[in-house]
């Protein structure tokens, strides 16, 4: 038991280092690829070609699709145990930004608040991707 305890953590720390090759340099591409875009799309202005506001628009994307693909790969290199954990996380984490958008926008709806539509999808991942911290972080206290 204690040779596979071992193995498993050699496992873990291989996935987890893998993880963090992959994920570092996407997240510093996706920081500097957001303020090129920022600027570029300032400077061009509404009045700019559409497919190439639609070209600089979309490519902090491209980046965020690295960071997904390292989230898959590392789950898909996780024992059974993490994987239990990483699928609670990210369970919790969907109910709960679903919860919070919904009641925003039915809040909204009934003029309670104002909301602009282009900033609060922009918002919707990244409340999804904190909020799986957070709940992996509570998650795996629990099964401690």
């Amino acid at each position: 038991m204690l040779v596979s305890s071992t193995l498993d953590t050699t496992i873990m720390r291989t996935a987890h280092r893998q993880y963090l090759k992959s994920i570092i340099p996407a997240s510093i591409l996706y920081v500097l690829v957001v303020f090129a875009s920022v600027t570029l799309l300032r400077k061009i202005g509404p009045a700019g070609p559409a497919y190439l506001r639609v070209v600089i628009s979309l490519a902090p994307v491209i980046p965020v699709i690295f960071m997904c693909r390292a989230m898959i790969r590392y789950v898909q290199d996780c024992d059974e145990f993490e994987r239990k954990i990483e699928l609670e996380s990210i369970a919790l984490s969907c109910v709960v930004t679903g919860l919070l958008f919904l009641s925003l926008g039915m809040l909204a709806n009934s003029d309670v608040i104002t909301l602009d539509g282009p900033q609060v999808a922009i918002w919707v991942f990244p409340c999804l991707c904190g909020l799986y911290g957070l709940t992996k972080c509570i998650t795996t206290w629990r099964y401690r």
